[in-house]
């Protein structure tokens, strides 16, 4: 069925479409009596305003880009959210893509994004430890979220991981647990590699070594942690406690666990990371560190309205404090 147009009320209310026009953005020099006249007609053929339009007689786009990893993880909708609420308030629209953690994959979604002339971007940086790409060269104002880009150079919003790992190892030490374990991922990320130093740390400090060859690296996944879980602790029997590097992966660990008939948190306590809302839910529920995903969304996205509306704002960089979440695992 095709989108009502402003000719298709002129011609019902027997009226030129620039009254028509006039009429719905309420100037002043059109009648009230014909304005409420047009829009009822307006709203019984069930026009909606066409936004591309708009935007293109007025010359601003009210579009901001978002690249994020992978759209269908969990731990993204409340950040997604976050920004949604956030930009909606100043009648801004997002478009969303993912990159899948490939780097040229991103390069691209940049372009289009450029090419739509988005007002401004909001970037998950793909594999951050080796990503070489300048996002100034984008062109439109910027922030990073999440991971912080090598050559990013304008304001960024990330959970501070290695307090997260510190966190970990603390929780496991006044549990009584002496040999610990970290199942992380696999691809260069600064989050990943602060996780696991914090939890270095942190063991270190109460005097406990993280043996080197305790420490797992897989596929971000939920079935690649089952089994590199399952493999590990069919290998290292002393294993008493385990932190993962989120808790998509922690729920894998979990079943690998169950299926290997190791009690939780009897034999082994398991910590995940970000608590998604699935993690309350299941059984046992998984202790996890909590990120502030919507206050990280919605806080990174107002900062990008006010670079939007003043590219000479100062450089802002937030690192949030994360969690402890205790539960039954």
């Amino acid at each position: 069925m095709a989108y009502i147009k402003l000719k298709d009320i002129a011609k019902k209310a027997n009226v030129s479409i620039n009254t028509v026009s006039r009429a719905l953005n309420n100037k002043s020099d059109i009648g009230d009596d014909t304005k409420i006249r047009i829009r009822r007609i307006a709203d019984e053929m069930g026009y909606i305003l066409n936004a591309s339009a708009s935007r293109l007689r007025s010359k601003e786009n009210r579009m901001i880009g978002v690249i994020i990893t992978h759209i269908d993880n969990a731990f993204y909708a409340r950040i997604l959210q976050g920004i949604n609420d956030a930009i909606s308030e100043k009648e801004y629209t997002m478009l969303a893509l993912s990159s899948g953690e490939n780097l040229e994959k991103e390069k691209s979604l940049l372009k289009t994004l450029v090419s739509n002339r988005v007002a401004g971007t909001i970037i998950v940086p793909s594999q951050d430890m080796i990503n070489s790409l300048d996002y100034d060269n984008i062109g439109v104002p910027h922030i990073t979220i999440v991971r912080k880009g090598n050559k990013n150079t304008r304001s960024y919003f990330i959970s501070d991981s290695f307090q997260s790992g510190i966190k970990a190892a603390e929780y496991f030490i006044q549990q009584g647990c002496s040999h610990s374990a970290y199942i992380g991922f696999n691809l260069p990320v600064s989050c990943n590699r602060d996780r696991v130093n914090g939890f270095i740390k942190g063991l270190r400090d109460a005097e406990v070594i993280l043996k080197e060859n305790r420490i797992i690296h897989c596929d971000a996944t939920p079935q690649a942690a089952y089994n590199a879980a399952t493999e590990f602790l069919k290998n290292d029997k002393q294993i008493d406690s385990l932190f993962v590097y989120n808790d998509s992966m922690a729920l894998g660990v979990i079943r690998a666990a169950h299926d290997l008939k190791i009690r939780i948190p009897e034999d082994i306590r398991i910590l995940g990371h970000d608590d998604v809302a699935e993690s309350r839910y299941y059984i046992p529920s998984l202790s996890t560190i909590r990120v502030p995903k919507y206050r990280l969304g919605y806080d990174s996205a107002s900062e990008l309205m006010a670079l939007i509306n003043d590219n000479k704002a100062p450089e802002k960089y937030v690192s949030y404090l994360p969690e402890l979440i205790i539960r039954e695992s």
